[in-house]
């Protein structure tokens, strides 16, 4: 499984102006998402609102609209964690994967009991072949949600590429031993089984190549 991000801000200077001839009256302050300086006020429903436009501009790879409008949402209410997730999404699949990562990260401090921004964080890490911090990813989204076959799959594909590398993991061959159990993906199970009897019979060999293509 491939479904794929994580906190910076940006600061915002305000320049007041007077009127001529009357009285002054600093302007309006812009809306603007903001990570590291939220407004107080917020908009919470707008933001929903904002994110399920998003999540429907999403559904059509309509992933510029779809950034618009998660910005909005969260110009509405910078605390409203789907919006972060969802935009490290529409970062990952437009391969700007800082900003992914930033947004992954984010959404992980402000839904710490949902396992899905560990998840797409832990692809964003898989992809740059940063294998140590996706596995620990990954593990972190296993851990809130164990029976979750997707997680436990990307688990188990950045832990194959690490022996693959020379690496051992003494607790891989038990991991693969739960997917299979439970895998409904005819070429996910496929390639679990073949890795399991690769694990257990030679576990520091090459793994034959995984679901998604690596």
């Amino acid at each position: 499984m491939r479904t794929i991000v994580i906190a910076a801000g940006v600061l915002v200077g305000l320049l007041g102006a007077g009127c001529a001839g009357g009285s002054s009256r600093a302007p309006a302050k812009p809306a603007r998402y903001q990570t590291a300086a939220p407004d107080p006020l917020r908009d919470t429903d707008l933001a929903r609102a904002e994110h399920a436009r998003a999540v429907g501009l999403m559904d059509k790879e309509d992933y510029d609209a779809a950034e618009a409008a998660l910005k909005a949402a969260l110009t509405a209410d910078v605390m409203f964690g789907p919006a972060h997730n969802n935009l490290g999404k529409v970062y990952f699949h437009k391969g700007e994967l800082y900003l992914a990562a930033r947004e992954f990260d984010y959404a992980m401090k402000l839904m710490p009991n949902q396992p899905e921004p560990a998840n797409n964080l832990g692809m964003v890490f898989e992809t740059r072949g940063r294998l140590d911090d996706a596995v620990s990813a990954y593990g972190k989204a296993a851990a809130l949600e164990p029976d979750n076959v997707q997680i436990m799959g990307n688990w188990a594909r950045a832990r194959v590429a690490r022996v693959r590398r020379g690496e051992r993991d003494p607790e891989l061959a038990a991991l693969l031993n739960k997917l299979v159990a439970r895998e409904t993906r005819p070429d996910w199970l496929d390639w679990e089984r073949r890795e399991l009897l690769r694990q257990e019979a030679q576990p520091r060999g090459d793994p034959t190549r995984d679901p998604s293509g690596g």
